[in-house]
């Protein structure tokens, strides 16, 4: 019998500092120390240590070479590149795991395409971001690998973290952002992998270039910019 899981105090730390960081409250390469957040989040030292480590392990916060001063992590394009890189391997071997799916599995998959045709309607565009990532989750799901599936959730944490900090030159599509996503599942879950694996790598090649770009925007003018939430392009 299952039992419910009760949240630490660490737990609710985690997420807290998780939200601050992938929300822009601490951008790439700000400093991140034991004692200053575990008094400003009101938890003890111990538990921000250990809040930390599993940050670390995440690969949101990383170690200065020189100080070893833990900080925000910053991406570079070429860690970019090899995300999309692991992305399109990781999500086109679960387009493959499709043929195998069961109902419960192909239902997980029909409600991410609910729920960003809930986000379009409300124009909720912080709904419709985290639906979209669903999605991209429950196809790696479809390889049945917790292994797999920890590495794309980590894969696309880092990847948040850099696409809350670039900004955008292409404009957000929402409708055409559902119809996508919708032809996507259907051409998954109707048997026509192949074609469902052309439009996922198409959409990741856009995504790719979209984030480059915006990386070498912010790399001429100097400065970070921070953007709230993706483009309809972007993830």
């Amino acid at each position: 019998m299952s039992k419910v899981r009760r949240e630490t105090v660490a737990d609710q730390g985690l997420s807290i500092l998780r939200s601050r960081i992938l929300d822009g409250d601490l951008r790439p390469g700000d400093a991140v120390t034991e004692e200053a957040m575990a008094r400003d989040i009101g938890v003890s030292r111990p538990t921000m240590r250990e809040v930390l480590t599993i940050l670390v392990g995440e690969g949101l916060l990383t170690r200065h070479p020189s100080t070893r001063i833990l900080q925000v992590t910053t991406l570079t394009s070429a860690e970019v590149t090899e995300i999309y890189a692991a992305r399109r391997i990781l999500e086109s071997a679960g387009v493959d795991g499709a043929r195998q799916a069961t109902a419960e599995e192909r239902g997980r998959l029909e409600d991410t395409i609910r729920e960003m045709e809930a986000a379009v309607a409300d124009n909720d565009l912080y709904a419709l971001v985290q639906a979209d990532s669903r999605c991209h989750a429950e196809t790696v799901a479809l390889t049945r690998s917790r292994h797999l599936c920890a590495l794309h959730d980590q894969l696309m944490a880092k990847l948040n973290l850099t696409l809350s900090q670039v900004e955008s030159d292409q404009p957000s599509d929402n409708a055409e952002l559902l119809r996508l996503h919708r032809e996507y599942v259907e051409l998954m879950l109707g048997g026509d992998t192949e074609a469902a694996k052309t439009q996922l790598l198409l959409r990741l090649d856009a995504a790719e270039k979209d984030v480059l770009e915006g990386l070498r925007r912010q790399e001429t003018a100097g400065k970070t910019q921070r953007r709230t939430l993706p483009s309809a392009r972007a993830l």
